[in-house]
């Protein structure tokens, strides 16, 4: 029997030993072994630590990671080792509640009741400043809009005696005019006298020398800013029963033929405030309301109330 050359090659049978140190499939299952230990004592420790815990430091907990509650007060909670408090600055945004909030929350900060009031002590404090800045500002500009006025009329109260002294037929007349101020502005009255009325008993009908009076008071006073009252007055005679006419009627009736005559004599009509019939009842010499020289017509030169630039 032949027997060929491969046959006759010895077997050789190769064993491999492992190495030590790997038995039981590795170490690798120690580490996680050690993992899951770590993280059951970790929940054990959470579930000692809530069972232990107070129901208000539960609703604070509970609060704090619920995304459907705001947060409104400090991070923490509520009692526990910090006390509800936070080591986070009141300017830095706090973290938000929920993965999804865009927008961080910012935490309300506490003001103290003392520092309010202090705040708003120190509110009033500069409004009353401002006030008071502006009533001495008001006063101000109102005492220089009556050294204004007073120097107008001073200057009116001239031109009205320096025309009458220039013309004879008038010159007579100086004594009818009462200069006067008023808390309203200058009065210039055209008063009755005897033998020197302004307008005959009982009738608006002025006399010539009354309408020449008023056209030099136009005149003086037709260059001046402020606004003129025209005001009629009487005597306290009664007008005979049945008349049909009274002293309200008369007094108004002649204020209105002096607004006439002035502005016929150049006065601009919309320096006129108003024209008022007074009858007796403003009389000027109130011991004797029968006194003839309680029929006149007062002009008032009002105080002037726009504001004025200062020099």
């Amino acid at each position: 029997m032949k027997t060929s050359a491969k046959s006759n090659r010895p077997v050789v049978v190769k064993r491999i030993a492992e190495g030590g140190g790997h038995g039981h499939h590795g170490g690798a299952w120690k580490v996680a072994y050690a993992d899951f230990v770590t993280a059951m004592m970790a929940f054990f420790l959470l579930l000692w630590l809530l069972s232990t815990s107070s129901e208000e430091t539960l609703k604070g907990l509970a609060e704090y990671f619920s995304e459907s509650i705001t947060q409104s007060g400090p991070p923490g909670g509520v009692g526990g080792t910090l006390q509800g408090l936070t080591v986070i600055p009141d300017a830095i945004p706090r973290t938000p509640t929920s993965p999804l909030a865009l927008q961080p929350t910012v935490a309300t900060r506490q003001t103290d009741p003392s520092e309010e009031a202090h705040e708003l002590d120190l509110g009033e404090g500069v409004g009353a400043v401002a006030r008071d800045l502006s009533k001495v500002e008001d006063a101000a500009l109102e005492q220089e809009r009556r050294r204004r006025d007073a120097e107008r009329f001073e200057a009116a109260r001239r031109a009205i005696e320096g025309a009458l002294a220039s013309t004879p037929e008038l010159e007579r007349l100086k004594e009818s005019l009462v200069f006067d101020q008023t808390p309203e502005g200058l009065r210039i009255q055209i008063v009755d006298r005897e033998q020197a009325s302004m307008f005959p008993l009982g009738s608006d009908a002025m006399y010539p020398h009354t309408r020449r009076l008023l056209a030099v008071v136009a005149q003086a006073v037709r260059g001046m800013p402020n606004k003129l009252s025209i005001r009629g007055h009487t005597d306290a005679r009664p007008f005979a029963p049945g008349a049909g006419y009274d002293n309200w009627r008369l007094s108004a009736d002649r204020a209105n033929a002096t607004r006439m005559a002035m502005v016929e004599a150049g006065l601009d009509p919309g320096r006129i405030a108003e024209v008022v019939g007074r009858a007796d009842a403003d009389p000027l010499f109130t011991a004797d309301p029968h006194d003839p020289r309680n029929r006149r017509i007062s002009l008032v030169l009002l105080h002037d109330r726009p504001s004025l630039p200062l020099r």
